[in-house]
């Protein structure tokens, strides 16, 4: 918690900030209160918590109610992911190389159980604990590596994103999977920002309904997924409708 007040101290200063810090004091000791007294009725598939609320996500001007895991901070797309991966993707028979972009503690033990796979974690910044730091435009790798390249919601914060879906592709193994989501808007076109203080999570644009024309356009074979969730799992682990994701391959140059 102090280093995350010391960075919406950089951010925001100090009025700003120390509100901040109170909101999220406040909230996270009704919701600790509710887990202590209260019987379990939520529980978190990345980490194994149970509890009676999942924690409030307040950022400065934004708010979502009871997305964030208590012990591994999982939000809604990291536990449908999780149950994804292990259910749907069979993750834990998977061979070969995998490349994960701004990799998050929330998704480590999925990854962990893949012992076929040799995970390869990349950020620009050494923060997250990755293996190497890499600029997702210009990637320090051979062309076709990697058989699965995992990257979630990290394109709405690149300058150039055409040149990461590129990058993306090139690094990609013939009969590989690029697994990717990006923060959308229900809007038909991309809205560009043009610099991330102009929306309030720092991102560079929101995604439209144009984002897979948008990776196809790099060169990408687009399928459109979902979770595959019921209804009782979308409740039990705090998941809400859920959002839509794709899985890609390389396309071969006409």
């Amino acid at each position: 918690m102090l280093a995350w007040y010391r960075a919406k101290l950089n951010e925001h200063g100090f009025i700003a900030a120390t509100v901040l810090l109170a909101r999220v004091a406040l909230a996270r000791i009704r919701a600790t209160l509710a887990n202590k007294l209260l019987s379990a009725r939520v529980e978190c598939p990345c980490c194994g918590w149970e509890g009676r609320r999942f924690y409030d996500y307040i950022e400065a001007g934004f708010v979502a109610s009871a997305v964030e895991c208590p012990r591994c901070n999982s939000h809604p797309r990291h536990r449908a992911f999780a149950v994804w991966l292990r259910r749907e993707y069979l993750v834990g028979s998977k061979r070969g190389a995998a490349l994960i972009f701004a990799p998050e503690r929330a998704l480590e033990p999925v990854w962990e159980s893949a012992a076929g796979l040799k995970v390869l974690k990349t950020d620009i910044e050494p923060s997250r604990g990755v293996d190497l730091l890499a600029d997702i435009q210009r990637l320090p790798f051979a062309t076709n590596s990697f058989d699965i390249i995992w990257c979630q919601h990290v394109l709405q914060e690149i300058p150039d994103d055409r040149a990461a879906i590129g990058e993306m592709r090139r690094v990609m193994k013939e009969d590989g999977d690029l697994i990717v989501s990006a923060a959308r808007g229900q809007v038909a076109h991309t809205r560009e920002f043009g610099e991330a203080e102009k929306h309030p999570l720092g991102f560079l644009r929101i995604y439209g309904d144009d984002f897979a024309e948008r990776l196809a356009a790099g060169g990408l074979e687009v399928r459109a997924a979902a979770h595959g969730l019921s209804e009782d799992e979308r409740a039990r682990y705090g998941i809400g409708s859920g959002e839509g994701f794709f899985v890609c391959t390389k396309r071969a140059p006409s």
